[in-house]
């Protein structure tokens, strides 16, 4: 009952008496409070309202482009080159630094606006009842147990236990994702029934069908469903993107990487007796070198492009590194009604009796019907009677027509205990209702048994009959009763559903294909979340339930999480319960969802995708991504090109750090043999700028593979450049260090040639050689020249690059500038014969391996 202290709060007053509710809450039914009441209360208990969101400071989310241990290298790395002299360098470090902080900033900033949205539905007009008078007021001043008026088309401004009811209906779908209205009683309830099969109750935020009825405030503000909706919405936290924890981690071990070499390279200078302020310029030059400049840069690039790609195709994404996490997935956990159904019921099944035409049926069904159609689509009334209006439409009756020409002498309304509806039109009677009320078993056995098919395919059934009445057997403008019914000719039985949608079936075997596992998780009935995941193409042989889930502890949980694939009659704190075990499981988890009830899920989500046209406020600003389109299998094409942005990223990071590798083994392997630098420092800092950035953007932009779908997700543990990409660095830059060596040692050897001309023939063979090994890239099999004239961004990258360094070695002040010198014959034939052997080596090895499994 009532808790304890000055709060007013009634323990499951659906499952408790009007009578004991009301005494609960001290107040008259018939006067409604006093406003001395209302004062009292309203201090108690605050406005019926959600609460001011606490946004995050624009600061933060500044900070958190910066705090990246990539980005926090980078800054060294300037400082390093300021402190060396090398004030280009250190000034283009800056600019990338600049450019993606910025990026970074305008993408990600967005204040957490999903209690914002939820506050939204609260905003409302409450007629209620105080001091024996009734007032429309604003809905935030409602306190517990104020008498609230409700009739249809109202939005219910508060949680409310009904104490009078009159044909109410309430549509719930945003909240439970039931689609169809629910009918509401004031019988209790079960203690443990869910949100859904309250019958009596409304919630805040819902919106009456049909009917009227009075209730009394029992919740307001954060205290009612919706408001604790908002508190887990506020309390879930989305997980870092995979991309993320990647990119932090390969900062780490740069870092490391970066302090370690600095120090090898001082010992071994020193031990040879180079001066100190030499081998500390050389060290920290070649320390600068091996940070990767393009690579915060190149990574926001990369993400960009995905993300104006799947807007393309109706996916407006919401925070950049999320589309990278798509390619991850290895969970969908959809919602049903909206998502994977259409959320507008349809007649789906037909069957008449014998002899009758369809046409007669349908002016039943229409002139035995309450609800209208407006010109633009828009449906007023009961979702199952206008979709008996669409399908008379679609089956060729001009419903509106034959209304207009038609007028109603007497009817016997819908009434939820008859469950039928018949209206006199002239001399003829038109009825619906359920079957097992219209259909004799024994007279209609034929039409029954299908009405019993329809509901084992959780249809919902109507039964359409008619019959001429004689003169004077129902006079005008009244009630005819049972009468009306009697002798009824039975005209046929429909099947309607809220159906499933069909680019929802192909994407649903699109997923089992690619290794992701697609899950159910709404608020409806069992049987009817069985019979839609059975139509997709779902495992619905186990269908549990919110209430049995209740019932296990964390480990059974755990583990049914991960094997059953249908949920029904879950609450929304169940729903946000799912997915956080299905990350404890390891799992990269997406979800969709449109209505209030999924919000703590998307939230939670490693990707939360929300519909865009039937979705709620609350969904759209709790996801990651919005579908424009409200097509499931956007979501196909959304993952696909997640799929891609992670093999882009696989592309230009083995392009990027091969090169790095291969000037640190070049240098570090000169120097430990007691030679000079091979390459000057400016003349690493230059290509680090034209060859860390320009090729790489152009493998960021590669079109996606035509099979990608095919492959399983990355697994969530897996690094960004993983084992296999590892090797294929380690042996460019093997092959990188190879060529420059060679270089370096036959222009100081066999040449002759002086050391400033030996590091320009080192650097002409290994950029060009690093140039060519763009096509070792492409690809991790076969030919890395396959399918390459579709990036048109390759030739162009390639064209540039080429330029830049014909420039470094053609444009006078710049090659002095970085102690590059005019060749003879013979440093250009070094460099042009050893250049391509990394690109002939790797792909005649690769195109090998390739006819060799091919046969």
């Amino acid at each position: 009952m009532a808790s304890g202290g000055d709060s007013l709060r009634v323990e499951d007053p659906h499952a408790t008496g009007v009578d004991d509710v009301l005494a609960a809450l001290s107040v008259d039914p018939d006067t409604g409070l006093s406003h001395p009441d209302v004062l009292r209360r309203r201090e108690r208990h605050g406005r019926n309202e959600l609460g001011a969101q606490q946004k995050v400071p624009t600061a933060r989310i500044l900070l958190d482009q910066v705090r990246s241990t990539v980005v926090v290298l980078l800054g060294v790395a300037a400082v390093a080159g300021v402190l060396i002299g090398e004030y280009i360098e250190a000034a283009a470090i800056a600019v990338v630094l600049i450019v993606n902080t910025v990026v970074g900033f305008v993408t990600e900033l967005r204040a957490v606006r999903s209690v914002e949205g939820l506050r939204g539905l609260a905003s409302a007009i409450a007629d209620v009842e105080r001091e024996d008078t009734r007032d429309e007021i604003d809905a935030v001043e409602l306190v517990p147990g104020d008498m609230v008026s409700l009739e249809a088309g109202d939005r219910v401004p508060a949680d409310l236990r009904l104490v009078e009811v009159s044909e109410l209906t309430v549509v719930e779908s945003a909240l439970t994702g039931e689609s169809d209205p629910v009918e509401k009683s004031l019988e209790p309830v079960d203690t443990e029934a869910g949100i859904g099969d309250r019958l009596s109750m409304v919630f805040m935020g819902t919106t009456v069908q049909s009917g009227r009825a009075r209730g009394v405030v029992v919740a307001t503000g954060l205290a009612t469903e919706v408001g604790q909706i908002a508190s887990m919405v506020d309390q879930a936290e989305s997980g870092r993107a995979p991309l993320q924890e990647g990119l932090d981690r390969l900062g780490r071990t740069l870092s490391i990487v970066v302090v370690g070499l600095t120090g090898v390279l001082i010992a071994i200078g020193l031990w040879r007796g180079l001066e100190v302020e030499e081998v500390l310029e050389v060290a920290i030059a070649l320390a600068v070198a091996v940070v990767p400049e393009g690579l915060p840069a190149v990574a926001t690039l990369t993400l960009t492009v995905g993300m104006r790609r799947m807007a393309q195709r109706h996916a407006l994404v919401r925070r950049l590194p999320t589309v990278e996490t798509l390619g991850s997935t290895t969970v969908i956990a959809s919602d049903k009604t909206g998502t994977l159904t259409t959320n507008v019921m349809e007649v789906v099944d037909l069957v008449l009796a014998d002899g009758v035409e369809e046409h007669v049926l349908w002016e039943s069904a229409v002139l035995a019907n309450d609800a209208d159609l407006a010109e633009d689509g828009d449906e007023v009334g009961d979702p199952t009677e206008t979709a008996l209006l669409r399908a008379a439409d679609a089956a060729g009756t001009d419903w509106r027509a034959l209304r207009a020409g038609c007028e109603r002498r007497a009817e016997d309304p819908f009434d939820s205990e008859s469950k039928r509806m018949a209206v006199v039109v002239d001399r003829t009677v038109h009825a619906k209702g359920a079957p097992e009320v219209l259909l004799s078993g024994q007279e209609h056995a034929r039409l029954a048994r299908a009405a019993e098919d329809m509901g084992h395919r959780a249809l919902r059934t109507l039964a359409i009959a008619r019959r001429t009445v004689a003169e004077g057997e129902i006079a005008d403008g009244t009630d005819p009763g049972p009468s009306a019914y009697e002798g009824l000719e039975l005209l046929g039985v429909v099947g309607i559903q809220d159906p499933p949608r069909q680019e929802a079936v192909q994407a649903v075997a699109t997923f089992r294909g690619a290794g992701i596992r697609v899950v159910m998780v709404t608020g409806d009935q069992p049987r009817t979340a069985q019979a839609v995941a059975r139509q997709i193409g779902m495992d619905a042989a186990q269908v549990l339930t919110g209430k049995e889930l209740a019932a296990l502890d964390a480990d059974r949980f755990a583990e049914i999480a991960g094997d059953v694939d249908v949920f029904a009659r879950v609450a929304p704190e169940q729903k946000l319960r799912i997915v956080r075990a299905l990350q404890g499981a390891g799992e990269v988890v997406a979800v969709t969802g449109d209505g209030v009830n999924d919000a703590p899920a998307l939230r939670q989500a490693d990707v939360g995708v929300a519909m865009g046209r039937s979705g709620t406020d609350v969904a759209r600003e709790a996801a990651d991504i919005v579908l424009m389109d409200d097509d499931f299998a956007t979501i196909e094409a959304a993952v696909e090109e997640g799929r891609r942005i992670v093999a882009n990223i696989r592309r230009f990071g083995q392009f990027l750090f091969s090169w790095h590798l291969g000037i640190v083994l070049l240098i570090a392997t000169s120097l430990t043999a007691g030679f000079s630098a091979p390459l000057a420092g400016l003349m690493i800092l230059w290509n680090n700028l034209v060859i860390d950035v320009i090729p790489s953007f152009a493998l960021a932009l590669e079109p996606g593979r035509e099979d990608a779908m095919e492959d399983r997700p990355r697994p969530k543990d897996e690094p960004v450049l993983g084992r296999g990409t590892l090797a294929r660095i380690i042996v460019q830059g093997v092959l990188i260090a190879s060529v420059g060596l060679s270089a370096y040692f036959l222009a100081l050897g066999p040449l002759g040639l002086p050391l400033a001309q030996a590091q320009t023939t080192t650097f002409v063979a290994v950029t060009t050689a690093q140039l060519l090994a763009v096509f070792n890239a492409r690809s991790e099999h076969g030919s890395g020249f396959t399918g390459a004239t579709r990036n048109l961004y390759l030739w162009a990258a390639l064209g540039i690059t080429v330029a830049l360094e014909a420039a470094a070695l053609g444009i006078a002040p710049l090659r002095e500038v970085l102690g590059l010198e005019l060749l003879p014959a013979g440093g250009w034939w070094v460099a042009a014969a050893l250049a391509p052997l990394p690109l002939v080596l790797t792909q005649t090895v690769r195109i090998g391996r390739a006819r060799a499994r091919s046969h």
